[in-house]
């Protein structure tokens, strides 16, 4: 905030004053978040689908932040295109599954790494059971 001071200097019977403000500013870091969409993908085993990880920067970030993802149920593979993103930008996780990936719910996390900075999001994959001979049991 913007503070006004009064400046007073005396000396024996002599008083001057002088004003003046003070502007205190908060101290930007630069720094980013990541975020991902949609919030829950539900997929058959064997199935592939894909989520969005948008890093924005702040405080004036500049750099490359490295995605991955942790989580992923056996037999499941994650991908990010690209690999990491310079500054702010996106980029889309594809998981591809494996017909003997369990079924179930899976929270993954994405997160994005740049040296000592590291931010995440949470998501869902739901993995349900693959359709054999046109009877589909869940």
């Amino acid at each position: 905030g913007s503070y006004p001071l009064t400046i007073t200097g005396t000396s024996g019977t002599l008083s001057h004053t002088a004003s003046v403000t003070l502007v205190v500013n908060t101290v930007s870091t630069a720094d980013f978040t990541v975020t991902a969409t949609p919030a829950s993908r539900s997929i058959a085993q064997g199935a592939s689908t894909t989520y969005t990880a948008t890093v924005t920067p702040s405080g004036g970030f500049t750099g490359a932040v490295a995605m991955s993802v942790t989580g992923l149920p056996a037999g499941a593979t994650g991908t990010f295109v690209p690999a990491s993103v310079t500054t702010s930008g996106t980029s889309t996780l594809t998981v591809r599954t494996a017909a003997t990936t369990p079924a179930g719910t899976f929270p993954l996390t994405i997160t994005g790494t740049n040296g000592t900075k590291v931010h995440s999001a949470s998501v869902s994959l739901v993995v349900t059971a693959a359709c054999t001979n046109g009877d589909c049991q869940n």
